[in-house]
């Protein structure tokens, strides 16, 4: 009994000891409407994770990622007690300038 509570008290300061890194809102600040160029956004975020091609010639690019807090990570108990959110940056290009720079965060299954 001594040894699981040891454990889940190592598992809790190991999860709660993580650092922060770059999220995407830092880096949708990088990106100005009107001046950056695909080229500067691929330098500063790497490939999107998904593009869509827009009827008029536009083309978006989008990039996502997942957060979950502490106990979320917990593995088995994590989907009951814990939360995530969803941070997603929506990048438009008109040729190849940024037209639109859009970011939010969303949970999900909202």
């Amino acid at each position: 009994m001594r040894r699981w509570i040891l454990g889940f008290v190592l598992l809790f300061f190991s999860a709660c000891a993580t650092k922060p890194g770059v999220n995407l809102a830092s880096k949708a600040c990088m990106v100005h409407k009107g001046l950056s160029t695909r080229a500067e956004v691929r330098y500063y975020l790497g490939p999107p994770r998904r593009v869509e091609r827009l009827p008029d010639g536009r083309e978006v690019w989008i990039y996502y990622e997942v957060k979950k807090d502490t106990l979320a990570r917990i593995p088995g108990l994590g989907e009951k007690l814990g939360r995530e959110k969803v941070e997603v940056l929506r990048i438009t290009f008109s040729g190849d300038r940024v037209v639109d720079c859009i970011y939010y965060v969303s949970k999900p299954g909202t």
